[in-house]
């Protein structure tokens, strides 16, 4: 089979290849970081499945650096942590760690033996001794993070998990503060310094001055500019980290949840939920954040306005008062019609989804009309909901841009008195109307952005609750254990329900599979069939009863370890955008072209892909899949089970879609395979069920019958008739 390609192979590719190969040479020809890689993961004693390792490689790098071997890393469970230091002066305990020298120079210290340091060069490929290095640069020091070491806090359930993602930035938040108070300092100075010109300049007609002061003004205001400037890349990079941080790490934590938590929820819920997280970015991203760091600085102002005008300072700080108390008087009622309006585009979104999905259906049933009326009435809500939403936000900005102008007026109304009776000059009382509007503006956004603000506050509780969901990746791996199963699986008593309120999927479930048998499970729809195989792929748990394989509880092996070494085909043939090389090989990141092109003719197809334009290359995923027959798609499907080599073989209603020639062929797969695998398989035709060694007839979650493939034939016959 030919991967050739017009884009260049890229750096995972060919390190991938390597690992597939198990040869070494990919990775010292990428980079001299990729030549530390794996004589770095032997001394931290990393001992699980190249596949691993395959997938954490970066997908798009043209070349391995440094970032991108930290990054590995930590994906493997490994964190680093940068410290300048000698290479001598190292000590014994913190060794292995990659060392990077002031010249660029990369190696890797592996550790020290009877005063003598061992270590790896990259450069020639060489391990050597030596009893002095002398060099000057950065150790990589690397920490454990599974958990069997209990240094991963970050899944403890019960954790604030956005409060201690905030403790990371910690210094850039006090950085961003400090920059913030230089700033609002010289905002301050500008007001005094136009209260000097009148006071001073004008007042006492001193011009010599005026030069000197303004070349202050035009320093400071420099410098000013500077600052913001610097402000808004530090800030740019906090809230790109934290963006990226957030993204990352809730879609990991929803990929790694139990099919349990997510399967129930529609898409449209789902990308509802992923999309309020977007407020967090939002938030920091926009302005709202710099709008946080500028008002704990109004009492600064006020002070001063105080300090300026006496009694004067009283009327913005009640404007202040004011503004928070129309706040939460306000936002509930604009809360309840931001909910509806978010209600009624979720249900436009959901509508337009459905129909996306689902157009072939409405059309095949003349429903047009129907669905169109149904959009309709959406969309009139919709458009409802966000004029009453429009019409609250802008009765807020009226009312906020009311009571600052209000506010301005009442403050130069009464400094005009005080200025009249001798108690003010007039030089102070224009710094005093400088000074307010430096107090009310960030006071007028933030009230403003009330609604933005309670959205991302929620968004964060969401976050959390999110975080604190146990997921599946557990830290003990079972994945060796389980690339040696022999196929036996034992089911005793097993019950399950997917809500406390829903009536049982499963009741009471018992029944043996040896080792290398094909055993075929029927009944009628809703009997628990299909809840049954996923069962024993891992996707859930029993709520009572034990499901064994080879001796082993499920309950006692990590779920993705054991569906690693599980095939299964879904009833619902699901192909995802990429080649056909990239669909087969998402069951074994390791399997070579040689053993896809063996798994394509074992699911019959590989006839069919090398007549395509483009063979294995050809991309699939996207429209592409409507023009291609059902039948192609689920031979692909099959083929990405065949892949892998696990001796469970998983079928969930193998002849859906499968016209007679497709079905004919299907059957001589299933014949081929009988003894090599154990291989559970969920049909209705009788085809099928005759050419397992037993059958099971499920009725309403339970067993109703086991023995010989024709008696459960006839008992479905049957009931047909």
């Amino acid at each position: 089979m030919s991967n050739s390609s017009k884009r260049p192979e890229i750096v995972s590719e060919k390190l991938a290849h390597a690992l597939r190969s198990d040869s070494d040479d990919a990775f010292i020809d990428a980079s001299p970081f990729a030549a530390c890689l794996l004589p770095l993961l032997r001394e931290l004693g990393w001992n699980n499945y190249a596949k691993e390792l395959i997938e954490a490689l970066p997908h798009f790098s043209e070349q391995l650096d440094l970032i991108d071997l930290r990054n590995i890393l930590a994906t493997l469970g490994y964190e680093s942590t940068p410290v300048a230091i000698e290479s001598d002066k190292l000590k014994h305990e913190l060794y292995p760690a990659l060392y990077i020298t002031k010249e660029g120079r990369v190696l890797l210290l592996q550790g020290i033996d009877e005063q003598l340091i061992h270590y790896y060069d990259p450069s020639d490929d060489s391990y050597q001794t030596t009893e002095k290095l002398n060099l000057q640069g950065t150790a990589y020091l690397f920490t454990d993070c599974h958990h069997a070491h209990g240094s991963n806090p970050s899944e403890a359930p019960g954790a604030d998990w956005f409060s201690n993602l905030l403790q990371r930035f910690q210094k850039m938040i006090i950085h961003l503060l400090g920059m913030t108070f230089i700033i609002n300092l010289a905002a301050l100075l500008v007001p005094l310094f136009i209260m000097v010109i009148y006071d001073k300049v004008i007042g006492a007609k001193s011009a010599e001055t005026l030069p000197f002061l303004i070349s202050g003004a035009a320093i400071l205001l420099s410098a000013d500019l500077g600052l913001r400037y610097l402000r808004a890349k530090l800030l740019g990079v906090t809230a790109g980290r934290l963006d990226y941080l957030i993204g990352v790490e809730t879609f990991k934590r929803m990929l790694y949840l139990p099919p349990l938590y997510t399967e129930r929820s529609t898409v449209a819920a789902q990308l509802s939920r992923l999309k309020q997280f977007d407020s967090v970015r939002d938030f920091f991203t926009g302005p709202s954040a710099a709008i946080a760091l500028e008002l704990p600085f109004v009492i600064l102002f006020l002070i001063v306005i105080g300090i300026l005008g006496g009694v004067v300072a009283l009327i913005p700080l009640a404007m202040v008062i004011g503004f928070v108390m129309l706040g939460l008087f306000w936002l509930p009622m604009l809360n309840s019609k931001i909910m509806r309006s978010g209600k009624a585009r979720t249900d436009k979104q959901r509508i337009i989804m459905q129909t996306v999905a689902g157009r072939k259906e409405i059309k095949s049933i003349g429903g047009e009309t129907v669905w169109w009326e149904r959009f309709r009435e959406n969309s009139g809500e919709a458009v409802l909901s966000n004029y009453h939403t429009f019409l609250s936000n802008n009765v807020m900005n009226n009312l906020a841009q009311g009571m600052m102008t209000f506010t301005g007026v009442a403050v130069l109304g009464v400094g005009t008195l005080q200025v009249m009776a001798g108690e003010m000059t007039i030089g102070a009382l224009i710094a005093i109307m400088a000074l307010v509007w430096r107090v009310l503006s960030p006071m007028q956004s933030a009230f403003l952005s009330f609604s933005k603000i309670q959205q991302t506050i929620k968004a964060i509780k969401q976050i959390n609750q999110l975080m604190k969901l146990r997921n599946e990746r557990k830290g003990g791996k079972s994945g060796l254990v389980l690339e040696k199963l022999k196929g036996d699986i034992r089911i005793e008593r097993v019950s399950f329900r997917y809500g406390p309120d829903r009536d049982p999927a499963l009741l009471g479930v018992s029944f043996h599979i040896k080792p290398g048998e094909i055993v075929a499970i029927s009944g009628n729809t809703g009997s628990g069939k299909s809840t049954l195989i996923k069962m024993i792929a891992g996707m859930y748990a029993p709520q009572a009863g034990s499901i064994q394989v080879d001796h082993m509880d499920l309950r006692q092996l990590n779920a993705m370890d054991l569906r690693r070494a599980v095939a299964y085909v879904p009833q619902q043939t699901h192909m995802f955008h990429g080649t056909i090389t990239q669909n087969i090989r998402l069951n074994n990141s390791l399997a070579t072209d040689e053993q896809i092109e063996s798994a394509a003719a074992e699911a019959g197809v590989l006839e069919e892909i090398l007549a395509l334009p483009e063979g294995f290359n050809t991309r699939i995923g996207d429209t592409t899949i409507d023009r291609m027959p059902p039948g192609f798609l689920r031979s692909l499907s099959m083929a990405r089970a065949f892949v892998s080599p696990a001796k469970i073989l998983l079928l969930d209603e193998p002849g859906a879609s499968l016209d007679d020639e497709s079905d004919r062929r299907f059957v001589e797969q299933l014949k081929l395979l009988k003894g090599k695998r154990s291989i559970v398989m969920v049909s209705h035709r009788p085809s099928h069920i005759r050419l397992a060694d037993k059958a099971i007839l499920m009725d309403q979650g339970a067993v109703a019958h086991v023995g010989h493939p024709d008696e459960v034939v006839a008992l479905l016959l049957e009931n047909l008739t």
